[in-house]
């Protein structure tokens, strides 16, 4: 039986931040002039955008950009634009790009 290609992207991206040690915590990247707060457990991974208005409180006020948990995805392409709905391929692609950049910038750190 074939897997879901969303438990397996999932697996990926957990497995990338296992080997680093950097389950349940929070790093922070920039990509295209944009801050993002990534972050992946056994059970989820989230990408945050950061609001980067200075006349905001403390903190990391933000929205979500892509989450991925237990077959479940939400994606906003790396535009901004919603994908379709939750079988939409859009969405999937979506979330792909976002593993990716995760992973890309996991393996720039060196960890």
């Amino acid at each position: 039986m074939a897997r879901d290609p969303l438990d397996q992207l999932f697996e990926e991206v957990r497995a990338a931040f296992a080997a680093r040690g950097l389950l349940r915590q929070a790093i922070r990247i920039s990509e295209g002039g944009r801050s993002y707060s990534l972050r992946c457990d056994d059970a989820c991974f989230t990408v945050y955008r950061i609001n980067d208005k200075p006349f905001l409180p403390p903190g990391e006020p933000g929205w979500m950009v892509c989450r991925l948990e237990g077959g479940l995805c939400f994606s906003l392409d790396p535009e901004g634009q919603t994908c379709g709905l939750p079988l939409d391929p859009a969405r999937l692609e979506a979330a792909r790009t976002w593993a990716e950049l995760a992973i890309r910038h996991l393996g720039a750190r060196g960890d």
